[in-house]
């Protein structure tokens, strides 16, 4: 009975140990979990760390409160599709709702309609658009009141035409703030010139456009258009190329002068490199018939005398009679006697040659300068003229007076040079 007793005691005990055992577990299970949350405190300190999101919108976001005009809505079609849509509503638009062109169904009368008109009916009547209904019933009742109707007079076909303008003469067709344009279009009636590019299209009536082609033709070829004057004429003058520094002055001066105290069109021609030298050309005018007249006079002036009214307001010309021989007196060796007597007495002084219009030597500049000038070279002249040296020196009141004949018994006493 005691060894019963004592298995029972250690059953007992065993069973008591048991049950005490698993609690040990949640404790090495403890360990992991203390582990895992050593591991996740470094990740909490990251995320404190990052900086906290603005909500403030960046400026380019915009916040749609439904006060703006509607979205647009995708048609789910490509451009092209889209024009062609639009263009067969337009389409049905003119023709009352029905194709302006439609295709012929076998058993069926052609669909065609005619733009601006409604359709023809299945039953043969033409039907009459709203707008060709609603004016023919304000004809009649301005009839009906006794008020005159004027008709409006079919309008004619529009035609286009283009022009090539090189560049270089794209600002004289255009002129200064498309002045020259403008004008063109004022004229001749057109509806529009395009300058776009260097090819200008034209739009109007035919005639009109004829007219506006031909006038930039015109400016493109000779620089300038019969359309800018009322009374125009054209006319020349031949000159030689001696002249054309005379014409033109300094920095285009005297030209710049014609064209605008006269309004006329002054055109210098180019020059051929082999051309004879005695070759003139022809330096065109063109403009009202009066002003051209007076830009012909000013330039013959100018060739003439070197100077005009016009162009050189105050000055005065004096000619003087020289024989050829004499000018080189007044050139003086390199010109340094030409250089003298028109820097001292502010004059210009022409001497003649084998190309110019006037065969004297002209003195140009204010009066007085002019007459002290023309003085000088009298001097210089008859100094040369009576020019003498050494023992042939003859003075004024010299006793001895005129040499008389060589003879024959004098030779022996001469001095042979």
């Amino acid at each position: 009975a005691a060894v019963p007793k004592a298995e029972a005691k250690a059953k007992a005990k065993a069973k008591a140990e048991a049950a005490v055992a698993p609690p040990a577990a949640p404790k090495a299970a403890a360990k992991p979990a203390a582990q895992k949350a050593k591991a996740k405190a470094p990740a909490k300190v990251e995320e404190e760390e990052k900086p906290k999101e603005s909500m403030e919108l960046a400026p380019n976001y915009v916040i749609d409160d439904g006060s703006g005009p509607a979205w647009e809505v995708s048609s789910g079609l490509t451009k092209k599709q889209q024009k062609q849509k639009e263009r067969k509503q337009e389409q049905k638009a003119v023709g009352g709702g029905q194709p302006v062109v439609g295709k012929a169904v076998p058993g069926m009368g052609p669909t065609n309609t005619v733009p601006g008109m409604a359709p023809t009916k299945a039953d043969g009547k033409g039907g009459v658009s709203q707008s060709v209904a609603a004016d023919v019933e304000r004809i009649l009742a301005m009839k009906a009141a006794g008020v005159a109707v004027e008709e409006k007079a079919p309008e004619g076909n529009t035609s286009t035409a283009t022009i090539n303008v090189p560049e270089p003469k794209i600002g004289i067709v255009i002129g200064p703030k498309g002045a020259k344009i403008k004008m063109i279009q004022e004229k001749t009636g057109v509806t529009n010139i395009d300058t776009t590019g260097s090819v200008f299209t034209i739009v109007g009536p035919p005639q009109a456009v004829a007219k506006a082609e031909a006038a930039i033709k015109e400016l493109v070829e000779k620089g300038y258009c019969a359309l800018s004057y009322d009374d125009f004429t054209e006319n020349f003058v031949n000159a030689h190329p001696s002249c054309f520094p005379d014409l033109i002055g300094k920095n285009g001066a005297v030209v710049r002068k014609i064209k605008e105290e006269l309004g006329v069109e002054v055109n210098f021609p180019e020059t051929q490199k082999n051309a004879p030298a005695s070759k003139k050309y022809k330096v065109t005018l063109a403009g009202s018939a009066q002003a051209v007249e007076k830009a012909k006079a000013v330039i013959n002036n100018i060739m003439m005398y070197s100077h005009d009214e016009l162009t050189h307001p105050g000055l005065v010309h004096e000619e003087l009679e020289i024989e050829s021989w004499a000018w080189r007196y007044i050139i003086g060796t390199g010109g340094s006697e030409m250089k003298h007597i028109q820097n001292n007495y502010k004059v210009k002084v022409a001497i003649p040659r084998e190309h110019s219009l006037n065969q004297k030597v002209l003195i140009v500049g204010e009066q007085p300068m002019v007459e002290r000038a023309q003085a000088y070279i009298e001097k210089l002249v008859w100094n040369a003229e009576h020019k003498t040296s050494g023992r042939d020196k003859v003075d004024d009141g010299d006793a001895w007076g005129d040499e008389e004949p060589e003879e024959e018994w004098m030779k022996q006493y001469l001095y042979k040079r």
